[in-house]
């Protein structure tokens, strides 16, 4: 008689446990998504801002237009890095303010090197710290 009321409860219970480890899993799948989506936005505003460099460093261009679009650029470079800072690790943060900074350096002050091809310079000057920055996010999102 106590054995199948047992065989529930513990069935029962079962459920509930699957369940809910289920739903950690879906939250935490979630979360990551969430965190990918941020990065892979950071990553575009990036690149939107290195166009703007090479506009500038390569093609000469320091119209009101252009000074738009670098404003524009650099202020969504740490908008979104600043959501980085408040959804991933610490580590994925400092680098993201590495590239933040590079770009923002590179947008005031141009490439290091001002021999032509001032795109290749543009690329070169953010490769370093976009690279660190892909490395600390591929290990943060494993």
């Amino acid at each position: 008689m106590l054995s199948p009321l047992i065989g529930v409860v513990l069935g029962g219970l079962m459920s509930l446990v699957a369940q809910h480890s289920i739903g950690r899993a879906s939250n935490r799948t979630a979360r990551r998504e969430e965190r990918l989506a941020h990065l892979i936005e950071f990553l575009s505003a990036v690149q939107e801002a290195e166009r703007v460099a090479v506009d500038r460093y390569h093609h000469n261009l320091t119209d009101e237009q252009w000074h738009a679009r670098e404003r524009q650029a650099i202020d969504r470079v740490w908008v979104k890095q600043k959501t980085i800072h408040m959804l991933c690790a610490s580590d994925v943060n400092s680098a993201a303010r590495a590239v933040a900074f590079a770009v923002q350096k590179l947008l005031r002050e141009g490439p290091d090197d001002r021999e032509a091809p001032q795109d290749e310079k543009v690329w070169a000057h953010i490769s370093p710290s976009r690279l660190a920055f892909l490395d600390a996010a591929r290990r943060y999102l494993k």
